[in-house]
């Protein structure tokens, strides 16, 4: 079995129009590509010996470049230029791969398009994707030898495009953020539909798993939908809008391990940084390959959802009902005075559960106050003019209450590490994490209590 990755340069400037096309070097963008596919394109294994680069300028300065941003790994050995790979025929890139006198089980080129799209296209019977500059196409040949090459005999086994890899890049392209102004009733349309089209832009993003952010935006924009959501519908009694919004409270709950996992890793990832104790122990213990191995099962997992026909059907189930007849009833009932007497209401219940926290109070009941502050945070939004101040104290609270819901679920994941160990206990370096971490578990949970939510006048405006 042979693995065939192939990268198609970073994007190249075209501003100099004296310059011969093998001379055109790369522009900003380019250089953005080639720093966000470095980590990525290791740790996928397209950059093992060997791997054989175009001598065109572009293609030479996507190399130099990742080396630049890869520089603890010994990759130099391993680069050969290859004046054959400056060709945008596939053929020429077919016939030299046939000619190819390497054992290597791995091989990379770093070339042009058409050239790489079109031989990707001839070895797989044209089930590739068009790559775009900085991409990376792995494909899986089932040969002993190279020149065993033949047409129609690969598998795809991923495309990466740089904006897949690196949320900031996707962002460049992102939908824009739509403007509404201050009719609610064109606002809560507008804006659950470009949260919608936002959760399908980020979707193969989060499918990659490589940049957290695409999960992190992707659980807010569900989220902001719901809460959007249940704000109308708590209003209007509206029960149908609930139901459309199943699929999304779902699909919520479902990304939520798996976010988790992520906040988990960097948070020790930066403990371990000044403290070689701990970075030793996460080695020893198997501690991190624990949590790597559970975060890729999660987003495995939650990939094959996010690909599956019900998920997509249940988009479109979702489009009609917020482009429907239903959510213009709802809002259409969603009055300034209906939204003032809910959250008037609904301050009431937060202060009665928080109220009722105590000292030695489970942790449970905290995170209830959490949810019940975090809804009534979502029905205010419905007026922001009239409720500023009670939206600026109920952020504050939120950030009391993430603080100690973070450390609630990191205590949680460490306890399934040690549930997972022979011995059902924690090395000794980790429990003093986990004791910190309990430390600081205790302190988010009396600076709640120190600070009562300051909602009881609902409704004032800086007006």
């Amino acid at each position: 079995m042979k693995n065939l990755f192939l990268i198609r340069h970073a994007k190249s400037s075209w501003t100099d129009d004296s310059l011969h096309d093998i001379d055109r070097p790369l522009n900003k963008r380019g250089k953005r590509q080639v720093a966000a596919m470095a980590g990525p394109l290791l740790e996928l294994g397209a950059l093992g010996d060997p791997v054989y680069v175009s001598h065109a300028c572009r293609a030479r300065q996507t190399i130099e470049g990742l080396l630049e941003h890869l520089p603890e790994q010994d990759l130099v050995s391993g680069i050969r230029f290859e004046p054959t790979l400056y060709t945008f025929r596939a053929k020429h890139l077919f016939k030299w791969l046939r000619s190819l006198r390497s054992d290597a089980s791995s091989v990379t080129l770093i070339g042009h398009n058409p050239a790489l799209t079109d031989l990707a296209d001839m070895l797989t019977d044209g089930e590739v994707p068009d790559m775009v500059t900085g991409a990376v196409l792995h494909l899986r040949l089932p040969l002993d030898h190279w020149r065993q090459l033949g047409k129609g005999k690969g598998t795809l086994v991923r495309y990466l495009p740089p904006a897949q890899a690196s949320y900031r890049l996707y962002r460049r392209k992102a939908p824009d953020t739509p403007e509404t102004g201050n009719s609610l009733h064109k606002q809560v349309p507008v804006s659950l539909r470009h949260q919608l089209d936002t959760i399908r832009a980020l979707q193969p993003g989060v499918i990659q798993g490589i940049d957290p952010e695409f999960l992190h935006q992707f659980r807010v924009n569900l989220r902001r939908s719901r809460a959007v959501t249940e704000a109308v519908e708590t209003i209007s009694g509206e029960s149908a809008l609930r139901k459309g919004l199943k699929p999304l409270k779902r699909m919520a709950r479902r990304t939520s391990q798996l976010r988790d996992l992520d906040v988990f890793l960097h948070y020790l990832d930066q403990q371990a940084s000044d403290n070689p104790r701990l970075q030793r122990s996460l080695r020893s213990s198997g501690a991190t390959d624990f949590y790597r191995h559970w975060r890729e099962q999660e987003r495995q997992s939650l990939s094959g959802e996010l690909e599956r026909k019900k998920w997509h059907r249940e988009l479109t189930q979702w489009e009609q009902t917020i482009t429907g007849k239903v959510l213009d009833r709802a809002v259409g009932e969603t009055t300034p005075d209906a939204i003032h007497d809910t959250v008037r209401e609904r301050g009431m219940l937060c202060l009665g559960l928080f109220r009722a926290l105590s000292t030695d109070a489970p942790d449970e009941d905290f995170h209830e106050v959490r949810k019940a502050l975090k809804r009534l945070r979502y029905l205010a939004e419905l007026d922001k003019g009239y409720y500023r101040p009670l939206l600026r104290e109920l952020k504050e609270q939120q950030a009391l209450y993430g603080e100690f819901q973070d450390r609630h679920q990191q205590l949680w994941l460490l306890a399934e590490l040690a549930d997972s160990r022979m011995d059902r206990r924690l090395p000794p370096v980790m429990t003093e994490l986990a004791d910190q971490i309990d430390r600081e578990r205790q302190a988010a949970r009396e600076a709640i209590l120190a600070r009562a939510p300051r909602i009881d006048d609902q409704g004032q405006s800086d007006d």
